[in-house]
């Protein structure tokens, strides 16, 4: 039968499951890195039984590669809570390495986890640190396991600083920590969060749209100016970008509103360039909006944002006419 290899990476997962080549199936997964259980245990057992039988070496599967689809099965098991099957795979995993194995102790940690057994697991993965405190699959799995338990949400979120005091490029984690904060209203934590990820994927539109939002609820002339920026910036690298058109309009409408009716802050803070650009984007929104009303089949909604626009274009009148 034929086996993939890293050339063969360009073909689809259909096609390679149409060989019947278990190992190939396999290996493709591993490498595309595809979380598929179900396929993983159909096959990884074939692989497993057949070498076992064949007595390992003879049916063409290197000790690596044995190794892995051990591994691979393993983890495949404990996704489908497979327990006994885990067990098994561990076992022979343990019969192949020493007892200090990080890669061992770290599939430990998993099993002991399906298991419930949560305090054995954070003592093992403490072991791991002890170790090795950049261990980022130890860290990682500490948060999960505090995160996952009621009454622990302050350790957990500890644990997250620490890890991202060691892995500060971890986009996925910046967004855990900023939603972190939003669970307990920590609205400036959530804006730094978010400013890193916009720092470290410039051109997502829909991640600028939710900075823009999250600077227009803590409000002020200050947090409705950065809300502004960002919301445009949404807007410019995503035209069609529905969510940022309605939350630019609510923030340049809330901005005009504060600066003409505002006291202390608001008036210091004003400028009339920043007025006249939010006049402009007013205008903007306001005919892009209606555009799209027109073209809309759904009467209902389009009514109630009819209705909206109306009050929008009411307030814009009152808020002109006092700043002239």
């Amino acid at each position: 039968m034929a086996i993939i290899d890293e050339a063969s990476v360009g073909m689809n997962l259909t096609g390679v499951i149409a060989s019947s080549d278990p190992r190939a199936i396999l290996r493709y997964l591993r490498i595309h890195k595809l979380r598929k259980p179900e396929l993983v245990l159909k096959y990884g057992v074939d692989v497993l039984n057949s070498v076992a039988q064949a007595k390992l070496g003879i049916n063409g599967v290197s000790d690596a590669e044995f190794l892995a689809v051990i591994e691979q099965t393993l983890l495949a098991a404990l996704d489908l809570s497979n327990k006994k099957l885990a067990e098994q795979c561990l076992v022979a995993l343990k019969s192949k390495y020493p007892p200090e194995s990080a890669r061992v102790r770290r599939l430990l940690g998993l099993c002991l986890e399906c298991d419930g057994d949560f305090d054995g697991a954070l003592s093992l993965y403490d072991q791991l640190l002890t170790t090795n405190p950049s261990s980022e699959f130890a860290r990682k799995r500490k948060y999960c396991i505090l995160k996952g338990q009621t009454g622990k949400e302050v350790a957990a979120r500890n644990a997250l600083i620490e890890y991202l005091e060691r892995f500060p490029g971890d986009v996925g984690a910046w967004k855990e920590m900023g939603t972190s904060c939003l669970d307990v209203g920590d609205y400036d934590g959530a804006i730094f969060c978010w400013e890193e990820l916009v720092l470290s994927q410039p051109l997502d539109s829909t991640l600028h749209c939710e900075l823009g939002e999250l600077y227009a609820t803590l409000g002020g002339v200050k947090n409705l100016l950065r809300a502004r920026k960002h919301l445009a910036q949404a807007l410019d690298l995503d035209p069609e970008h529905s969510r940022a058109l309605f939350s630019l309009l609510g923030v340049v409408s809330s901005y005009m509103e504060l600066v003409v009716t505002g006291k202390g802050e608001s008036k210091a803070h004003f400028e009339e360039h920043d007025f006249e650009v939010a006049k402009a984007l007013f205008k903007f929104c306001f005919r892009k909006i209606s555009n799209r009303l027109k073209e809309s089949k759904n009467s209902r909604t389009s009514n109630a944002i009819m209705k909206m626009l109306e009050d929008y274009e009411h307030l814009f009148k009152q808020t002109t006419d006092s700043i002239s």
